[in-house]
């Protein structure tokens, strides 16, 4: 495996985990701390996460389908 290769599972796993998590939070993971830290209502924190979301899946769909992907 090259480095590049390895770099791209790598980014690719970060965003599956932050996708991940953010999906739990709009489903209804409780974050009442999280979003005192944030200062945010539970409605645009959940607004905010599916923009996230939907740019995370943008990022590995791009990954996927770059040149360098195995």
């Amino acid at each position: 495996m090259t480095s590049k290769m390895i770099a791209l599972r790598i980014l690719d796993g970060i965003f599956v985990a932050g996708t991940g998590l953010l999906l739990l939070i709009v489903a209804g993971l409780p974050v009442d701390g999280m979003l005192a830290l944030l200062e945010m209502s539970l409605r645009e924190f959940q607004a905010f996460a599916l923009f996230v979301i939907f740019s995370c899946l943008l990022l590995i769909h791009a990954i996927a389908t770059s040149d360098s992907a195995p």
